[in-house]
């Protein structure tokens, strides 16, 4: 059985405002103090994300501009270990954005772990969201 994490927010922005910045990785050491990326937001493209207490080299398995950012990584195959983590922003009907943040692990490697994955009252994922909304929000508009 696998584990989801799931952290929802929504956005005074328009979905591409809210991805111009997800997907500009390099920005992320300017406003994210959860994670690290470097890469480009392209399918099959690798990336390197440092977390504290981690680092990994997931590849993006989906690159949907506006709409959905997703890569995955494995550890000794898929059937050992899969972490995927997936964005998906939705327009609202208010003008706003809602932003989907959800990351699944499966793989016989994660029961062992469940703890450590799900004991965070206040985890990074929506320490995540909340960093990502301001930036966008207080983000000067294009002229």
């Amino acid at each position: 059985m696998g584990i989801v994490l799931t952290s929802t927010i929504d956005i005074a922005a328009t979905p591409d405002q809210v991805w111009d910045v997800l997907s500009d990785f390099d920005s992320y050491g300017q406003w994210s103090n959860f994670s690290r990326v470097s890469g480009t937001a392209t399918k099959g493209t690798r990336l390197s994300i440092r977390m504290p207490g981690m680092s990994f080299r997931p590849y993006v398995t989906a690159a949907v501009p506006n709409q959905e950012l997703e890569w995955s990584a494995t550890i000794a195959g898929e059937r050992f270990f899969v972490g995927r983590h997936t964005f998906t922003l939705t327009p609202n009907d208010d003008g706003t954005t809602r932003l989907n943040n959800v990351e699944t692990f499966s793989g016989i490697s994660v029961r062992p772990f469940r703890r450590l994955f799900t004991s965070k009252e206040d985890d990074g994922y929506a320490s995540f969201n909340r960093a990502l909304k301001q930036r966008v929000e207080t983000r000067p508009s294009p002229a």
